[in-house]
């Protein structure tokens, strides 16, 4: 792909109808991206109920919907171990377990992400922690559009100690499009719109992370402090919903979903 050097902008950690809870097809996200002023998606499909012929056909039709206006990025998601890979490679996977995925997947991917820290409790086994390249500081879906999770910061922070090449990252988590938002990367080096060039910058850390025209990246220490305490907030009033929905109390499902936009400033 030949395409005007810029300082490309887009996502990363993004499911299509491939996942078993994706609802777009790669055509219909490469319109909804390309309007919202995106150069770039990282896919990060699930594994889970796939099989060798359907991550082939991924790969495929990442390939079939990029060209010099907008790039989709072939990548693979694992619950199993709460990371994910970016820009994988045609390979043979093993399905015979779960570590047989991983150790499939990892020589064939440009990175190594561990994704939505807060669902693993902020715990990975060592050896994950040793091969990374990546932490995903804020997830969308889980951490609302406000600021990095502190205690996702902290674990990137704590890795990089020890290895201090491991980099940030923002994921959108996005599903369907209510799942959109307008946070988003933007390379800070000027380059081509390929995917060498853009895994290449993710992988070196040179990023800025954007909510809308707000550099997250920047913000200075009563801003930070103000959106994490709304990240606190959010999560208390997630537990309030989870306490109320053990006791049988069900909030009307229309109300909770305009608080929860409220709460994760959606």
């Amino acid at each position: 792909m030949e395409s005007a050097q810029k300082k490309l902008k887009g996502i990363v950690h993004a499911h299509s109808k491939r996942s078993f809870d994706g609802v777009l097809g790669y055509g219909e996200l490469r319109k909804l991206f390309i309007g919202s002023g995106l150069d770039f998606a990282c896919m990060t499909e699930h594994i889970e109920h796939l099989t060798q012929s359907d991550i082939e056909v991924i790969i495929q039709d990442c390939h079939d919907h990029s060209d010099d206006q907008f790039l989709l990025i072939p990548g693979i998601e694992t619950d199993c171990f709460t990371v994910y890979f970016l820009g994988i490679s045609r390979t043979l996977v093993d399905f015979s377990s779960n570590r047989a995925i991983y150790n499939s997947l990892r020589p064939n991917a440009k990175l190594c992400v561990l994704s939505h820290p807060i669902k693993a409790r902020f715990r990975y086994p060592h050896w994950i922690v040793e091969d990374c390249d990546a932490v995903e500081i804020m997830n969308n879906k889980h951490d609302g559009k406000f600021y990095f999770r502190p205690q996702s910061e902290k674990l990137w922070k704590t890795i990089r100690q020890s290895r201090p090449e491991v980099v940030p990252v923002v994921g959108m988590d996005f599903h369907q499009p209510a799942h959109f938002c307008p946070v988003y990367i933007q390379l800070t080096q000027q380059g081509p719109l390929t995917a060498d060039f853009v895994l290449e910058q993710l992988r070196m850390g040179r990023t800025q992370f954007f909510d809308g025209n707000r550099c997250l990246s920047t913000a200075d220490w009563l801003s930070r402090n103000y959106f994490r305490g709304r990240i606190y907030a959010m999560d208390w009033a997630h537990s309030v919903n989870k306490a109320l929905h053990r006791f049988g109390i069900r909030v009307p499902r229309g109300l909770r979903k305009r608080f929860a936009r409220v709460m994760e400033g959606r």
